[in-house]
């Protein structure tokens, strides 16, 4: 964990967690998808090393990992914004150690328009 050392400061950007919702345009009567925040936490960037990304597969490209303080109402499937585009929680390894300062890594998958 040398390479990722978390201090209080690395948690400077944000991550918007929510949902999406069908809205209908009523001039038109066309549905799009919006996403609605329901919560903002502050995330630190993660960084893999060299050899995790030789071994990374073709489908694991569109994949991130964000670190975040440990949040229970962040599980495997709520969707989220990061960097303006939208994702889905696929993986939420939590740090189940006793500390007060406890970590979650999420991994994220980008959610394409016909998902």
């Amino acid at each position: 964990m040398a390479l990722n050392k978390l201090t209080p400061a690395s948690f400077n950007r944000k991550l918007q967690i929510g949902t999406t919702k069908t809205v209908q345009n009523p001039i038109n009567g066309t549905s799009k998808q919006t996403f609605i925040v329901t919560s903002s936490l502050w995330r630190a960037p993660y960084t893999r090393a060299i050899n995790n990304s030789y071994q990374l597969t073709a489908e694991q490209l569109d994949e991130v990992v964000v670190i975040i303080r440990h949040n229970s109402t962040v599980k495997e499937g709520v969707k989220c914004q990061y960097q303006g585009s939208l994702y889905s929680v696929v993986s939420d390894s939590m740090d189940d150690s006793n500390g007060y300062l406890t970590y979650d890594y999420l991994t994220l998958k980008l959610v394409t328009k016909g998902a």
